[in-house]
């Protein structure tokens, strides 16, 4: 069977299994668990298909004899509000209206959501762990060495989990926890897929792009709820009330969509 050349980030992790960043280490898991074909890491300027990540942007290398050439896009997102992308790409789906308007002709017919939200499909049969923790704690990993995580560890019932971690643990973790916060999109994105209340917290200025929470959410039709500012936490404060009133996007209907687009990659 021949396998699907996807492009993803690697970062550090394409040299140390142990840096592998799970929000981009996703891509080829969902990519194959939908597929049911083995996928193979590829430049861009020789992959078949763009999925999960900040990533669209990267389609301009997408060149063969100096010539454009067009890739399929599932779920890839913008990282800025000044991106513009050509419509020449197959686009089946991106990851919300922000990257959609961002698409000259405007993606017409693309589905929305990030593949992320398919890891209740992934981890589908296979028992839920019990909640021992009553809060979920995944910093980003610029994230990991802040005053403001060692201040939330302090709440009882905290629970670190690291980015870099195995995705299986990642999942088992987060299905452990009552609820999360998380400085990473993909922290929050699988904890609305495994039904885990999240909130989205800012733990420092590092992370680049704040426009991928937005265009996450934006998928469901839903506005970005407000972010928790982390850094003024003492650590002694209740997790329920930190991750406060929190409602589910419709992750089934998302979820739906983006399987019924799955591109048919040659």
């Amino acid at each position: 069977m021949k396998p699907i050349r996807l492009y993803w980030w690697q970062g550090e992790g394409r040299d140390d299994p142990t840096r592998q960043n799970f929000g981009d280490y996703l891509s080829p898991l969902i990519v194959g668990m939908v597929s049911g074909r083995p996928v193979v890491h590829a430049p861009v300027a020789s992959a078949d298909l763009l999925a999960i990540g900040t990533i669209l942007k990267r389609e301009r290398q997408a060149r063969r004899l100096l010539l454009p050439r067009r890739l399929h896009i599932w779920g890839s997102g913008a990282g800025d509000a000044s991106e513009r992308f050509p419509g020449r790409h197959h686009y089946h789906a991106v990851r919300g209206r922000h990257t959609l308007a961002a698409i000259a002709g405007g993606g017409q017919g693309a589905a929305l959501g990030d593949p992320g939200l398919l890891v209740g499909h992934y981890w589908s049969g296979r028992p839920r762990p019990p909640r021992r923790h009553a809060l979920g704690v995944i910093p980003h990993f610029v994230d990991q060495d802040s005053a403001a995580v060692a201040a939330l560890l302090r709440i009882p019932g905290a629970r670190l989990i690291n980015v870099f971690a195995p995705i299986d643990d990642i999942l088992h973790e987060v299905l452990s926890c009552a609820q999360v916060l998380s400085s990473s999109l993909h922290g929050l994105i699988i904890s609305d897929a495994l039904e885990v209340p999240n909130r989205r917290m800012i733990i420092s200025d590092h992370i680049r792009s704040t426009l991928k929470f937005a265009d996450y959410y934006s998928a469901f039709g839903l506005a970005e709820p407000a972010p928790l500012d982390a850094r003024l936490l003492r650590g002694n404060e209740s997790p329920e009330r930190l991750v406060g009133d929190y409602r589910r996007p419709d992750v089934d209907s998302r979820c739906a969509e983006l399987l019924r687009s799955f591109p048919d990659v040659v």
